[in-house]
């Protein structure tokens, strides 16, 4: 019972639990990335009215959240870049 008092630190080390590291499959981040940039390519079209930006939101923090946020990036930029030359970049030098 003396190992029970209030002082002794021995007994009062808090147990850690680690969350278990999940991993995704890559089908699975791919498969997330095309409705990302299906998505986008929509907004870009300006018809964005059946798109759910709660669902695309998750999927984008998921990504994220599960170390693909790189990929996320340099899709997006991909994705941004071929429309601003491919589209805007007509109507802006004409």
């Amino acid at each position: 019972m003396s190992n029970l008092k209030p002082g002794n630190k021995k007994d009062h080390q808090k147990m850690r639990i680690r969350a278990f590291p999940m991993t995704m499959d890559e089908r699975y981040v791919e498969n997330i990335w095309q409705l990302l940039k299906n998505a986008i390519q929509e907004i870009q079209k300006k018809n964005n009215s059946g798109l759910s930006f709660e669902e695309l939101y998750r999927n984008a923090y998921t990504m994220v959240l599960h170390k693909h946020g790189e990929r996320l990036y340099s899709g997006l930029r991909d994705v941004v870049t071929h429309h601003l030359e491919n589209k805007v970049g007509y109507l802006v030098l004409c």
